[in-house]
């Protein structure tokens, strides 16, 4: 699943559901008797996207499965807080050895016993389908096996933050999955986890989730149902549901949150926009003129990120470092000498400059011209994601400017994620990487291991970036324990980025969380961030532990 996504809500009737058989109604009973109205989410955008899928490792499945699969520790995005949750304890007996002992007393939903078998399977069964190791996890570990409680991984060769990635692997269970032809494409209509929820009902604009009363700490899960109903992507829609107040809580992008939604009830209404990390301008390094790297530094001048800041994203998203580094909060790592020299600012001239050096020049039209003629390409972001489609209109004049014509489009979500794991486009925006330590920026964006031939699906180096030094850095701070050559490495890197400019930072993605006080208390918030209120695995193991009615 993608690390954020622009999310908002829209509350819908509640429609004649279709009943999945199998699970249990008691929250029915708890629900009527209850003067507490359900809680309603809507994290999820509309057709063709709001089908029937529950698989916890497929891109387009419902993020109610988040509810349902959990992870063995639960590792806090902002601050890298470990909490034991699957498991209760792991530990390096090793550099290239790794041992979680699993909790006891866990059952599935459907009643059968929880197990290290399960989690011994989950993993072998992603190396045998490596379209579900969006992680890269077995490009380092060598074998996964279970004895009695404790699961054992062994590395080919050290990895220290491989475990932020074990750690935060849905697990599913060996008797389900075993049966099942392909789980790449199974869409797991009858979902059966450990989770904190059961599905109670689905249609194509809505389902439901109860609480599962066999979880192994219902006693700390008080919200008793969620409705989640489709979320439209027209965001005047989604602005106009936003200020009426018709939701407990959402994600979602607004151009002034203050009159839209704040304004409307100072009681209970309420926002914290978690901090993440850098979004990321992504060029298709396998097309010309992106392979060029004249021609990116050209285009890291040519882009006037701070109006894309304070304008497309009404300044909620400051500037990034062209590093990569989430600042201030990685302010150590970063070499200002090395950013000083490169002045990545707002300089059209400047990249008209290095668009010269490259022998393009404007012809009698206006239009800068390569060797194939004119230099035109196509910037794509989802439909209904405004501020995104702000961002690229400020692009589009940036370049126009310099001759070259961005052409623009908006397709469908399950298409742009299509398009980028395949690599069919020359230009677009992708999400921040919540993620507390650079490494995993750095690692996500450049390894070659994340990358993947046009055509293939890449893991999430989807502008197909390349580089033998970077992937030996990445190997050498995986198997360090010293902050001093982590550090020295992690200078390297954003040398690599101000040199070679892969991707272009553009701002750093805030969360988009707005959340009612009036029925559910317990929400994260700046002064107790216990949680990224991301709506994702695993934060949502840790937000609905804290969660209770309002007395």
């Amino acid at each position: 699943m993608m690390k954020k996504m622009v999310r908002a809500l829209l509350a819908l009737p509640v429609a004649a559901a279709l009943m999945v058989p199998g699970y249990v109604n008691q929250a029915d009973m708890a629900h009527a008797a209850s003067t507490t109205p359900p809680m309603v989410l809507s994290v999820d955008p509309g057709s063709p996207l709001y089908t029937n899928n529950w698989n916890p490792f497929s891109p387009n499945a419902r993020w109610g499965q988040a509810w349902m699969y959990e992870t063995l520790y639960y590792v806090d995005q902002q601050t890298g807080h470990q909490t034991p949750w699957l498991a209760t304890a792991y530990k390096w007996e090793s550099s290239t050895k790794l041992t979680f002992t699993i909790r006891k007393g866990v059952k599935w939903s459907n009643g059968s016993p929880f197990s290290a078998n399960d989690v011994a399977f989950t993993f072998n069964m992603i190396h045998k389908y490596p379209a579900l190791d969006t992680n890269g996890i077995w490009t380092v570990l060598h074998s996964v096996t279970a004895s009695g409680d404790v699961v054992t991984f062994e590395f080919k060769r050290p990895d220290v933050p491989a475990f932020t990635y074990i750690a935060n692997t849905p697990i599913v269970s060996e008797k389900i999955w075993s049966k099942v032809k392909n789980p790449v494409t199974f869409t797991n209509t009858h979902p059966v986890g450990t989770g904190a929820y059961l599905l109670q009902s689905y249609t194509p604009q809505q389902y439901v989730l109860v609480k599962n009363p066999k979880y192994w700490q219902a006693s700390k899960v008080k919200v008793q149902t969620i409705d989640f109903p489709v979320v439209s992507e027209n965001a005047n829609t989604v602005w106009m549901n936003l200020s009426k107040g018709e939701y407990t809580a959402a994600n979602a992008f607004a151009p002034n949150i203050q009159k839209i939604y704040l304004s409307k009830d100072t009681t209970y209404r309420n926002i914290w926009f978690a901090p993440g990390g850098a979004s990321n301008l992504l060029m298709n390094l396998d097309k010309y003129p992106f392979n060029n790297v004249k021609f990116r530094q050209a285009m890291a001048y040519a882009i006037n990120r701070p109006e894309v800041s304070s304008k497309g994203e009404y300044g909620y998203e400051p500037v990034a470092s062209m590093t990569g580094l989430m600042l201030p909060a990685n302010s150590s790592y970063l070499d200002r000498s090395l950013v000083k020299r490169y002045n990545y600012q707002y300089d059209p001239q400047k990249a008209a400059q290095l668009l010269a050096s490259m022998g393009l020049k404007k012809n009698a039209a206006g239009q800068l011209v390569g060797k194939n003629g004119p230099i035109t390409f196509t910037m794509i972001v989802p439909t209904g994601f405004s501020d995104w489609i702000e961002d690229m209109s400020i692009i589009q004049g940036n370049l126009k400017a310099l001759g070259i014509t961005l052409n623009t489009n908006t397709p469908s979500i399950s298409t742009w994620v299509n398009d980028m794991q395949t690599g069919s486009f020359d230009m677009t925006l992708n999400f921040g990487l919540n993620d507390y330590n650079p490494y995993f920026y750095y690692q996500s964006d450049l390894a070659t291991s994340n990358s993947a031939p046009i055509g293939k699906m890449a893991t999430s180096n989807y502008e197909r970036y390349s580089n033998k030094q970077v992937d030996a850095l990445l190997m050498q701070y995986a198997s360090s324990t010293s902050t001093t050559q982590q550090k020295n490495i992690i200078n390297q890197l954003q040398k690599v980025m101000l040199q070679q400019v892969p991707v272009i930072p553009m701002f750093y993605a805030a969360n988009w969380n707005e959340y009612d006080t009036r029925y559910y208390v317990g929400w994260p918030d700046a002064s107790n961030p216990y949680a990224t209120p991301t709506y994702n695995a695993p934060d949502v193991e840790m937000e609905f532990t804290h969660l209770a009615p309002r007395n």
